[in-house]
């Protein structure tokens, strides 16, 4: 089973933003984009996927986020921007999401939602140090 998580960002993910996530998660990863462009992945050196990253979303509508995850999200001010992440079940692919997450939120500000709670860019900067 794949270890999804959905950074929401307070700011349009630029390509700098994405390359930083990218070059976090780990140099040696292999990237290919997928489905047209509208999915990267992080590869090891087998070049199979540990990590799917899809392209950000703009999220609009107040509520929105909160329907979609349940209220265990929080409060989300609208717009934000939906980044979802999805992890294989391969060793080091959840890690490898973590890091790509916690690199948008801390540029950008926001919060990861997993299944196992939320993080925001501060609890996010407090476990890396």
């Amino acid at each position: 089973m794949t270890y999804d998580l959905v950074a929401l960002v307070d700011g349009r993910p630029s390509s700098d933003d994405v390359m930083a996530g990218l070059t976090a998660a780990g140099n040696e990863l292999g990237v290919r984009a997928v489905s047209g462009g509208a999915v990267v992945q992080l590869c090891g050196d087998d070049d199979l996927p540990l990590v799917s990253v899809e392209l950000p979303l703009l999220i609009q509508v107040p509520g929105e986020v909160e329907r979609m995850l349940g209220t265990t999200v929080g409060v989300v001010d609208t717009p934000a921007w939906w980044v979802e992440i999805r992890a294989t079940t391969r060793d080091g692919a959840r890690e490898v999401a973590e890091q790509y997450a916690n690199t948008l939120i801390d540029r950008l500000g926001g919060k990861v939602w997993t299944s196992e709670g939320i993080r925001t860019s501060e609890t996010a900067s407090e476990e890396t140090h």
